[in-house]
């Protein structure tokens, strides 16, 4: 049996290749996708600026499918929920190896190891190490949760990277009832990160550049929108954060990828509240930073990269605990499977929240 999965055959270029579908390994799973979503992080891997994930590998993360075949002693998900064939699982996009020192430390998600399979080249087998492709080969040490039956698929095909991104982002951040948190940036994970903010009890102001994202992020929870494009330069976007927030939110949540916007968000920030960066993950981009007045202000800044494995089945039950969020409206567009260029184009353009890319739903 042969399955077709996606390949970034050279900065800019996808091609969809045809491999033999393996059986599962011991421990892992093979899954038929369902659903599969274009996350920012594909635009930067489709322009080569992933650090491990780069030319001749497999794209796509973020996605749902059903379980195709079980590994040898496969018998229930990571909350100990029985599973067997046919059932909707998601999975999260990075292994936790539990062999090395940071999985060691109790940091899973910041574990060496966890782009091993993703960064895997497509020729090499299971070859189906990403999600924009018919199947998705799941590994041993990533965290497999099952899909209850009241979430639909395309309401769920967010959380193992949007979604849980942002939560464990926002338990990064400490976030507490009656605190005002900034979400930076109204794509995906800010709207995401709008509606956990909303829930822990925060007062939220969602800002962006590309005033059309805002209006989303206002359904997810948000209760002030601030369209920074009306603002006068980097002094100026910071002023009107700084201001509505009534001098500086006590948490901002930097979820851009624009590296002159992590500056802007330190500065936002109250004295003594914490900044959380999630959205530069290129390296070897570069801002100006202005150390003196940043430890004058006694700011906390904290990275947040993938998150811890078990927030994923945090943010499945979320979604199942929240029905008054249009949790399948975030995915705003939607493109066949052989459409993956236009769809990533859609993202890279910021035309639309979530782009989807739709796979074999049934």
């Amino acid at each position: 049996m042969k399955g077709i999965t996606t390949v970034l055959t050279s900065p800019g270029e996808v091609d969809q290749r045809e491999y033999d579908i393996t059986d599962p390994v011991a421990g892992g799973l093979m899954m038929k996708m369902i659903r599969a979503n274009v996350c920012g992080s594909e635009v930067h891997i489709l322009h080569g600026n992933h650090p491990l994930v780069s030319t001749g590998c497999v794209l796509g993360h973020e996605g749902v499918g059903r379980v195709e075949r079980l590994g040898a002693g496969v018998t229930r998900d990571f909350a100990g929920n029985e599973l067997k064939e046919g059932d909707r699982v998601v999975a999260t996009y990075f292994q936790a190896c539990r062999r090395c020192p940071e999985c060691n430390a109790g940091q899973e998600q910041l574990c060496r190891n966890g782009y091993a399979g993703w960064s895997t080249q497509a020729d090499i087998a299971p070859h189906f190490h990403g999600t924009f492709g018919t199947h998705y080969a799941v590994g041993p040490d990533q965290y497999v949760y099952k899909v209850p039956d009241s979430v639909s698929s395309k309401a769920v095909s967010s959380a193992n990277c949007a979604l849980s991104q942002v939560y464990g982002g926002c338990e990064t951040g400490d976030i507490k009832r009656g605190q005002k948190v900034i979400v930076l940036g109204a794509g995906g994970l800010g709207v995401c990160a709008s509606a956990v903010a909303r829930q822990i009890g925060a007062e939220v102001f969602v800002a962006e550049m590309t005033a059309n994202r805002l209006g989303k992020a206002l359904e997810f929870g948000a209760h002030h929108a601030l369209d920074l494009s009306q603002a006068d330069g980097s002094a100026g976007r910071v002023e009107l954060m700084r201001e509505a927030t009534g001098g500086g939110a006590d948490i901002v949540i930097d979820l851009t990828g624009v590296p002159s916007a992590f500056s802007e968000a330190v500065k936002s920030v109250r004295p003594g509240g914490i900044m959380v960066s999630i959205g530069n993950i290129s390296p070897n981009k570069f801002t100006e930073f202005d150390p003196g007045l940043f430890t004058r202000s006694g700011v906390q800044i904290r990275a947040s990269i993938r998150y811890p494995a078990n927030v994923l089945g945090k943010a499945v039950s979320f979604i199942e605990a929240t029905p008054q969020f249009p949790w399948e409206d975030l995915v705003d567009a939607d493109f066949a499977f052989a459409d993956v260029r236009e769809a990533l184009k859609a993202a890279e353009e910021k035309k639309v929240t979530r782009a989807g890319l739709v796979i074999d739903e049934d």
